[in-house]
């Protein structure tokens, strides 16, 4: 298991989806704030996120107000990185 920095997506459109897809695949944690964005758009970025991480086998939750955290298998957030998350309204223990 190793600790990895939490790389923040505040997608404008769908085409940012693939970043988060990125990130994940190169097993770095991703939160994807989704606050501001129109429902429909935030909508199809959560399935295209719960695909994703069933395909890779990493697991989502929801962490803050329209806010979600995608943790790849075998990494772990430290409490630091989600107190700094934290500080910014990213997460919400």
């Amino acid at each position: 298991t190793s600790a990895a920095r939490v790389h923040v997506v505040e997608p404008q459109s769908f085409n940012d989806a693939q970043e988060v897809g990125d990130r994940l695949k190169a097993n770095q944690p991703v939160i994807l704030n989704l606050q501001g964005l129109p429902r429909e758009l935030q909508r199809r970025l959560i399935d295209f996120s719960s695909g994703l991480c069933y395909a890779v086998a990493a697991s989502m939750q929801r962490v803050a107000d329209q806010v979600f955290l995608l943790t790849p298998t075998n990494v772990e957030v430290s409490q630091e990185e989600k107190d700094r998350l934290q500080a910014r309204g990213l997460y919400q223990a």
